[in-house]
């Protein structure tokens, strides 16, 4: 008993090395992080919190097979980039990742996504995944659209902390970066950031993690289970991932939580908006809109010196149009180029460094066909570069770069990344542009096509039941389409 309470006194006197004998250096973190004090937060919008996440579940993608029909294939795994009021609790806004790590792209899409209005998706596995009051605050009521905070606490992660984030949040948003560096926060802490942390730990506990794809928080939660094996064998989508992680989170937002009095994020939200505790700051929608635009000095080749009209190299592709190409006078002078539409680079403003207007400059072939960003465009070049494939004389780049990965799918590596984030690209905003025919052409070959009749319906578990699409028995499809969205069996 002696040899006990002399042991007792000396880790007393010393809490911080006590603390790294019994839990290790993450129970030390934990004595010397803060507990709040200084930096409380009463109002909402006062302090907003963005994290990733990986996604725990395997998902495939459908690839065409030169023979007719569909080959499941398994796409690395996912993040989730979420942005969470810390007073209401309410997520408002997020990003599902397609990329093999987190861009700082990714990240400004998230920001985005939380000034835009939100609304619901057309899901493919029945009516009742959205509870009755469902939402993201931008799609609850219109004072939440564009609403403006005034801090934005991060780990420290190099796409959340970069130079272009800060500068895009200072600017559009008015929002000041807390990270590890400037802050009270420590990297990696999950005490620093509690919310964000509990609603990634409520977001797999109660929907991703409860389906028979799931990784699981830790190896033993695999239970004997290959979830690789469950995606290709019951062709889990990644479209239906996209959904699904919609619907929760919407669903999150209009649960009632115990450390709200039981009331919901958006009701708090509401709660707040009477008693006039809300912002007033709102973002500039043309702002909004030009977060992930790209402007860049470039010179003006061509000329009749060389025999060519005037032109412009940008990002990879060269631009021109009739008025740029009767102004010799600009040859040699930089001019500034702008893609202000980030899911179609085809098109970018120019103008001088005046200021006046040259117009809209269109690409020129093998970029003037099908919609892509500039982050598709450059992950094509560099596949070029690299001779993975070859561009032949008039051949469209993106339809190329389509077929060179639907022509690989018994590789070992997964799906590239840029297919993915084409792929999402199509189906999403080929429909706002119904008159472009390369477009609607492009959107027709990943289309989803109509389900038919239910054959057979696997049981699920609570959640997949109300959220995932049926398995069902089909004939051989056509290259055309797409086969429809189908569930991971419990």
């Amino acid at each position: 008993m002696t040899l006990c309470r002399y042991a007792d006194s000396i880790l007393n006197a010393n809490p911080v090395k006590a603390a790294r004998i019994v839990g290790g250096p993450q129970l030390e973190k934990k004595m010397v992080s803060g507990d709040g004090i200084d930096r409380p937060v009463q109002n909402p919008f006062e302090r907003v919190e963005m994290d990733a996440h990986k996604l725990d579940g395997r998902f495939v993608v459908m690839i065409p097979q030169p023979g007719g029909g569909w080959s499941p294939r398994l796409v690395h795994r996912l993040w989730v980039i979420v942005l969470l009021d810390v007073v209401s609790r309410a997520v408002i806004g997020y990003h599902l990742s397609l990329r093999v790590e987190v861009s700082k792209e990714d990240v400004m899409r998230a920001i985005k996504h939380a000034l835009l209005p939100w609304s619901r998706k057309e899901l493919t596995f029945g009516p009742q995944a959205y509870c009755d009051d469902a939402a993201l605050p931008s799609g609850h009521h219109e004072r939440y659209v564009g609403l403006c905070w005034n801090e934005t606490s991060v780990d420290g992660a190099l796409a959340e902390t970069c130079g272009y984030v800060k500068v895009k949040l200072q600017g559009v948003v008015g929002s000041s970066l807390l990270d590890p560096s400037v802050g009270f926060a420590q990297r990696r802490s999950k005490d620093d950031r509690p919310f964000i942390e509990s609603f990634f730990r409520t977001l797999a506990g109660r929907g991703l993690q409860r389906l028979s794809n799931t990784t699981g928080a830790k190896v033993q939660d695999k239970r004997g289970r290959d979830p690789a094996q469950v995606a290709v064998l019951s062709e889990f989508q990644l479209e239906y991932a996209a959904e699904l992680l919609d619907a929760l989170i919407a669903n999150y937002n209009a649960t009632p939580h115990t450390s709200l009095g039981y009331r919901s994020p958006l009701q708090m939200l509401d709660f707040y908006a009477s008693v006039g505790r809300l912002p007033t700051r709102y973002a500039d929608p043309n702002s909004v809109q030009g977060l992930l635009s790209v402007r860049k000095l470039c010179i003006v080749g061509g000329g009749y010196q060389q025999g060519r009209r005037p032109y412009v190299n940008f990002a990879g592709a060269s631009y021109s149009n009739s008025e740029l190409a009767q102004r010799h006078d600009l040859v040699g002078q930089p001019i500034w180029v702008i893609n202000h539409l980030e899911d179609d680079a085809r098109i970018a403003l120019a103008t001088t460094r005046e200021g006046a207007h040259l117009g809209v400059l269109r690409a020129h072939p093998p970029w003037h066909q099908t919609p892509h960003s500039l982050a598709i465009r450059s992950a094509i070049n560099a596949l070029v570069r690299r001779r993975r494939f070859c561009l032949a004389s008039g051949a469209d780049a993106v339809t190329a770069f389509m077929e060179y990965v639907e022509s690989n799918t018994k590789g070992k590596l997964p799906i590239h990344p840029s297919y993915l984030e084409l792929k999402r690209l199509l189906l999403e905003h080929a429909p706002s542009r119904s008159g472009d025919t390369e477009a609607t052409a492009a959107k027709a070959r990943l289309q989803t096509a109509a389900a038919p009749p239910e054959e057979d319906t696997l049981d699920a578990g609570p959640v997949a039941a109300a959220a995932a699409p049926v398995v069902k028995t089909r004939p051989p499809l056509a290259r055309a389409a797409l086969p429809p969205l189908r569930k991971a069996a419990n």
